[in-house]
């Protein structure tokens, strides 16, 4: 919401900065987004183009000579729509325009020019609100030397409020005023509506056949004359982020600003009917609305109809058939209340968002809809020369009265944390303008209808906490009986960040949301299935983040993307994140590691991300959280992993997660190279942890090693072997070390050879070199027993 502060002074005193107010709005009502005035250019005046002659040595610039007050002065203007007799915007030598571009004599094309003939553009004024080619013409009364941005009433400075959706009564200048009075410590002047109406009675009969709509007032209103709005409604309208159209348009948007409710005004003669009918629309109806498009409704959307079709969605947007025209004489004036929660679900469907809906949407006050009624009706006498017919139509269902909250004054002291006397609180009420009484500590309380987001006591004390000021509550430490503590899965959590930082990897977040075919791309083939079980947005806001993710590890791969494409090729990213089905949400761990890890070029050395970088990765921080039981199986089972480069994480109770490299084909695809990745579930980490070992005392007897080279067949996997002989080797064996392999040579085809260095010792006595050798000999017979493995 953006706030005009001329327009915020008609309703309440303010003798302070924009600045100072925006600070205050800060500590005590709404965030300030920013702060401007809303022509920032220096040095102005109104000139008068005296004459105007073709330049001799360009045929685009005209030589004008402009009265601007005190003299007559010469300028080259470019502008096509020059033309002598114009009142126009000058910026003289020394004038400074947004952008910080400085005007100063010159010389063009052999002829002086001292300053510059100016559009609304250049003032700083967004084209989107004029749409003006060329300067501005200044068309209201005004003499030479004027100061061009009073005359056009665009002194003005401007703060944009940045509203949570409970705060409906702050899209209002009105409910800014009662804010901005209550911070002051002054009152809200309410403008005085008078207005002349006519002795022929307004003939409009209204019928609302749907529960969706409270409330709806209407007026006739004859004999307009449709022109442009006066320059200070354009203003105020420009200041507020909103397009001056014509009269009837701006005085619509002009009072909803003002006052927070929406109007709509329909071409009556148009309309064909003196009837308004209010119903749901019939399912598929169509009705082409003010934008040309063809909306298709539902049952559930909200239609102002003239008994027989349809010339409206209510509260989202008028039809193009009643739409207000240069040649419309007689209009219908709407001003209604439609239910909320309605509004909200049309709007959204139909993608169709307007300043009209955003009001409905977070209720409006039920009792300025005749206020704005009669606001719009006395302006359109006014500013459209309208003949306001008597009487105002209406059917009225709605609930009008104020509703009241009782809390003790104590209650409101107690959850504050102050000691504020009665007398305090009951001046901060009377401050909200928030009618009240007391009765032995007891308020009660009437909440005005422009406060629809005041339901309970704890809503009172919020408004008392906010108005006194956040800043003035009392530092306390809070009481409790027990003792803060992290969580055991907190621990973890906490463990695994430190963990992956200190090996180097960079925390990312991702999107929780990817397009529906490629929700599956790192789900295995037996997980297939969960096509069925995955969570769709009802009302994504793009089909490339339609569905909740299945794995984090293709959000994680989009950064991997978006840092390789701009030349940061060296990419190591993790993220605790989780993956999403109808019946649960599971927390995971992903990563993705591509690049170098290091590179020492003048050693002629680098070392890059591969498999085993991975792992060893992986398997470092399993260490560390006493999940160095988890071993690493081959499997192909992913359709985008390296079918010779994936494996699953296991225990004996089943799969952990997964680690591999991603497919050639799936890098292709994706502009990537090289990359490795791993998933792992938190839960099941959790669950899996073994305490980690005591300390030991060093072992003072000496270790006794053995290597062995067996050859067995390619398909045999290491982790095989080295359970074999973990389970032969018992407790005498402490380590098992593979440092070779090799194929080819003397072994066969389906041959390769494995190097392992065998640990032994005994904490307790010196191991004989002889018992060593009769457990290897144990080793190799129960390795050729069980791998058909042969020592080679």
């Amino acid at each position: 919401m953006k706030v005009s502060l001329n327009w915020l002074k008609e309703l309440v005193d303010v003798n302070i900065t924009i600045e100072e107010l925006s600070t205050l709005f800060n500590l005590h009502s709404g965030e300030v987004e920013e702060y401007y005035n809303l022509v920032e250019a220096t040095n102005l005046v109104v000139g008068y183009v005296e004459s105007k002659e073709q330049h001799p040595d360009a045929d685009k610039l005209s030589i004008c000579h402009v009265n601007i007050g005190n003299e007559v002065s010469q300028i080259v203007c470019g502008a096509p729509n020059v033309e002598k007799g114009q009142h126009v915007i000058v910026a003289l030598p020394g004038a400074v325009l947004p952008g910080g571009f400085n005007i100063k004599s010159s010389t063009i094309r052999g002829v002086e020019s001292n300053g510059m003939i100016c559009s609304l553009s250049e003032l700083g004024i967004d084209k989107k609100y004029h749409h003006e080619e060329g300067i501005h013409e200044i068309t209201v009364e005004c003499n030479p030397g004027d100061n061009p941005v009073e005359v056009l009433s665009l002194n003005d400075s401007v703060f944009a409020l940045d509203l949570t959706p409970n705060r409906a009564d702050l899209l209002s200048i009105m409910g800014v005023a009662y804010d901005t009075a209550a911070i002051l410590k002054t009152e809200v002047k309410l403008k005085e509506i008078s207005l002349v109406e006519v002795q022929k009675s307004n003939p409009v009969i209204i019928e609302i056949d749907t529960d969706k709509c409270s409330s709806y007032y209407a007026r006739v209103i004859e004999n307009i004359e449709i022109k442009d709005s006066p320059k200070w409604m354009q203003a105020r309208l420009i200041a507020a982020g909103m397009r001056p159209i014509n009269n009837v348009v701006d005085i619509t948007n002009y009072v909803m600003l003002e006052t927070g409710q929406p109007l709509h005004a329909f071409d009556y003669d148009l309309l064909e009917t003196g009837k308004i009918v209010v119903r749901q629309a019939n399912e598929n109806e169509e009705l082409v609305t003010l934008d040309n498009e063809t909306r298709k409704l539902t049952v559930n959307d909200i239609v102002i109809t003239n008994g027989s079709k349809s010339v409206a969605i209510g509260g989202v947007m008028g039809g193009l058939d009643t739409e207000i025209i240069s040649t419309s004489r007689s209009i219908l004036l709407e001003s209604a209340v439609f239910d909320f929660y309605s509004i909200r679900k049309t709007s959204n469907r139909l993608d169709l968002r307007s300043e009209a809906s955003t009001r409905f949407e977070r209720k409006v006050d039920p009792n300025r809809t005749l206020l704005a009624l009669e606001m719009a009706s006395m302006l359109f006498g006014k500013y459209a020369n309208g003949d306001i017919l008597k009487g105002v139509n209406k059917v009225e269902n709605g609930d009008l009265t104020e509703k009241v909250i009782t809390v003790e004054a104590g209650k409101i002291n107690k959850v504050l944390g102050t000691n504020y006397p009665v007398e305090l609180i009951e001046e901060t009420l009377s401050r909200l303008n928030f009618k009240h009484t007391l009765e032995n500590d007891l308020l009660t309380i009437q909440i005005p209808t422009r406060r629809q987001d005041i339901l309970t006591y704890q809503d009172i004390v919020e408004e008392v906490g906010r108005i006194q000021g956040y800043d003035n509550l009392p530092t306390t430490l809070p009481e409790t009986v027990s003792m803060g503590a992290l969580s055991p899965s907190q621990l973890v959590k906490r463990k695994i960040h430190t963990l992956l930082t200190g090996l180097g990897l960079n925390e990312v977040v991702t999107y929780s949301l990817t397009s529906k075919d490629k929700v599956l791309d790192f789900v295995s083939k037996d997980e297939q299935h969960l096509l069925s079980e995955v969570v769709e947005l009802m009302m994504p806001m793009s089909q490339d983040k339609s569905t909740m993710i299945l794995s984090p590890i293709r959000g994680i791969l989009e950064s991997v993307k978006y840092n390789v494409a701009r030349k940061n090729n060296d990419v190591l990213f993790y993220e605790l994140s989780k993956r999403y089905t109808k019946e649960e949400e599971t927390e995971v761990l992903c990563g993705a590691l591509t690049g170098e890890l290091s590179n020492v070029l003048w050693q002629g050395k680098k070392e890059v991300v591969d498999f085993y970088t991975a792992k060893g990765i992986v398997s470092s921080m399993l260490l560390e959280l006493g999940l160095s039981h988890l071993y690493f199986e081959a499997t192909n089972d992913y359709s985008n992993l390296h079918p010779g480069q994936s494996a699953y994480i296991k225990d004996r109770s089943g799969i952990v997660g997964f680690i591999g490299k991603l497919h050639p084909q799936y890098e292709k695809a994706n502009d990537l190279k090289n990359v490795y990745v791993f998933e792992l579930k938190i839960e099941s980490l959790l669950e899996l942890r073994r305490p980690l070992k005591k300390v030991k005392e060093i072992n003072k007897y000496p270790s006794i090693y053995r290597d062995l080279a067996i050859v067995v067949n390619k398909d045999v996997e290491a982790q095989s072997i080295k359970t074999v002989i973990s389970k032969t080797g018992k407790r005498m064996l402490t380590d098992i070390m593979i440092f070779d392999l090799f194929v080819g040579g003397n072994l066969a085809e389906n041959q390769k050879s494995i190097a392992l260095r065998l640990a032994f010792t005994d904490p307790k006595r010196t191991l004989e070199s002889k018992e060593v050798d009769e457990r290897v000999k144990e080793i190799l017979g129960s390795l050729e027993k069980q791998l058909s493995a042969v020592l080679r």
